[in-house]
């Protein structure tokens, strides 16, 4: 940049020069600009292109929604959540996907995992001379603090969350059992109930926040951490961090982060395309394949079919009803309408008949659909295939068992000797979609002869009747990771096993799960996890979201975590010009 300065310092100079120095002959011409004009011009040209060098390094995601807070304890988005951990916050760890213990220290300089396989006591060191974003010095106050928030019992959703739900204690230490070295109060112990082997990849909800701070109000809205950015602004429209160090010589480092609210789709393909946003967080579905043909989109976007592990479920109550046989969840199932949900949605929805994210990030083969052009289809160059609409035959087969089941048809009802059919249907009550698809799950039950009365109230409501088993059936949103440890929600003495589902060769899966020592390992068994969950059907999927994603070529160093990119690793390639569009 001081390159730029002294250039423009030059041609205000050199212009000056032109009309005050030089040849003595008088023009007869329109009088030259004053000096003090044109040197005010070339500070204003530094200024755009000081600009635009900040724009070289300045990343910013085009977003439906913000993210309303980033607060580490919250319920957050998928974008809040990549904020938070990547950006924002440390953990005591960081998850990674290799192999076991998918962890290593972040925040923590080392961790100890007592005993290694099975640790029921986690002993992490806590560093000197950390500063949180607002300068104030990191203390291991700030630290037990951090820790003792997940204790606190209205935190239990939260722990549910991140595989915390065994936390026991916390408190500072000198040093571990096994250390022989000390370090007075430098240590954080955490004990869990019963043994842990996913300790140290838990460990990494633990974010660390200043304890003066975060006591206070909203700070979710103010974040403070000790990540590698800051929030400067989280505005109505916008969230902005920049980098907290000084600026380094590498021409590609990302120095700000910009989140943008672009709810109008085709507003922010435009954008996308004049170059002021480099990731597009989910394109339209009527732009999709038709805008991906358009010419010029291969050599400067890369395109991904993505599937977030978020799934709307609807649950069974196992213990009791008429919905606990599996033959009858066999009928409810195959009379829901999928096709119309899907409809409500756009976005057709990724192949899931369990909660489990098996799907990686898929690319779009760009220059292949610029060769069919208008001929360009869905389920061509790696786009989604659409499902087809099967809503209809899977009515006609839902009433075939309910036949064989004894449940006849009568005035449109499905009755027994007993009584009619029925079946109570709770959910939170949520507006918009959530109150689309509950409407279209009770049509469906109701087409086939089924009596659907429903009940609505708080989540929280909601939440306590699921944990007692007061429910028939229940709608709800699971979001996890792409590598989640199943076993709270789905084996037999899961702390929210909600279902009341019990099944050894279930078990065995989940307990498999958490046991694999590498990626591959993780993989099998949550296909083993899949298709027990499959077959014995405590849940179904109702809608399991399918994306497409849309980066600049400009974006370096891709990396996806639970479906979305990984923004502490990104590196942004110079622009080709310095056309000022941002």
């Amino acid at each position: 940049m001081g390159r730029v300065l002294r250039n423009a310092r030059i041609a205000a100079l050199a212009l000056a020069c032109g009309s005050a120095c030089g040849s003595d002959e008088r023009s007869d011409g329109p009088t030259r600009e004053p000096v003090d004009a044109l040197i005010a011009a070339a500070a204003n040209d530094y200024q755009v292109r000081a600009g635009l060098v900040e724009r070289e390094h300045t990343l910013v995601v085009g977003t439906r929604n913000l993210p309303r807070e980033l607060d580490p304890l919250g319920a957050l988005d998928p974008w809040g959540q990549r904020l938070v951990d990547d950006l924002v916050f440390e953990g005591l760890t960081r998850r990674t996907d290799a192999r076991f213990p998918f962890a290593e220290p972040q925040f923590a300089d080392t961790c100890v995992a007592s005993p290694p396989a099975d640790p029921r006591d986690v002993y992490c060191h806590i560093p000197a001379d950390r500063r949180f974003h607002d300068g104030n010095p990191v203390t291991a106050e700030d630290v037990l603090y951090s820790a003792q928030l997940w204790l606190d019992t209205r935190r239990e959703l939260a722990r549910l969350r991140h595989g915390l739900t065994d936390l026991r204690k916390v408190e500072l230490v000198d040093r571990p059992p096994s250390e022989g070295r000390r370090d007075p109060g430098q240590w954080l112990h955490v004990a869990f109930e019963r043994p842990m082997p996913l300790a140290l990849e838990a460990l990494a909800a633990v974010k660390i926040v200043p304890r003066s701070a975060y006591r206070g109000r909203n700070f979710g809205r103010a974040p403070v951490g000790t990540g590698p950015m800051r929030v400067v602004a989280m505005d109505a429209d916008r969230i902005e961090l920049e980098r907290v160090a000084a600026a380094s010589d590498d021409e590609r480092e990302i120095r700000r982060v910009v989140l943008r609210a672009t709810p109008d789709r085709a507003e922010a393909l435009s954008r996308m395309r004049r170059g002021e946003i480099q990731v597009l967080d989910a394109m339209a579905p009527v732009h999709v394949p038709e805008e991906l043909t358009k010419p010029g989109m291969a050599a400067r976007f890369s395109a991904y079919v993505v599937t977030p592990p978020r799934f709307d479920l609807l649950l069974y109550n196992l213990r009791q009803g008429p919905q606990a046989g599996p033959r009858l969840r066999d009928a409810l199932d195959r009379a829901i309408p999928f096709h119309a949900i899907d409809a409500v949605h756009g976005m057709p929805s990724a192949p899931a008949a369990a909660p489990v994210d098996r799907l990686d990030p898929q690319p779009i083969d760009l220059a292949r659909l610029a060769q069919a052009g208008v001929s360009a289809t869905w389920g061509m160059a790696g786009l989604p295939e659409l499902a087809p609409d099967e809503d209809a035959e899977g009515a006609r087969q839902a009433g075939l068992i309910l036949d064989e089941l004894g449940w006849t048809m009568e005035r449109g009802t499905r009755r027994r000797a007993t009584g009619p059919l029925r079946t109570v249907l709770l959910w939170d009550g949520e507006r918009g979609t959530g109150a689309e698809v509950a409407g279209l799950v009770r049509r469906g039950w109701r087409d086939v002869g089924i009596t659907v009365p429903h009940a609505t109230a708080s989540w929280s409501y909601v939440f306590g009747l699921l944990r007692k088993g007061e429910f028939d059936l229940a709608l709800l949103r699971l979001g996890t990771r792409t590598f989640e440890d199943l076993r709270p929600y789905f084996h037999s003495r899961g702390a929210a096993n909600l279902t009341g589902v019990s099944d050894g060769e279930l078990d065995t899966a989940l307990d498999a799960y958490v046991r694999a020592q590498d990626r591959a390992a993780r993989r099998h068994a949550q296909d083993q996890i899949a298709r027990r969950l499959a077959d014995v059907r405590p849940v179904t999927v109702l809608y399991a979201p399918t994306i497409v994603l849309l980066v600049s070529k400009r974006v370096e160093r891709l990396e996806f975590v639970d479906d979305l990119p990984r923004l502490d690793r990104l590196r942004l390639a110079p622009e080709a010009s310095w056309t000022l569009h941002y």
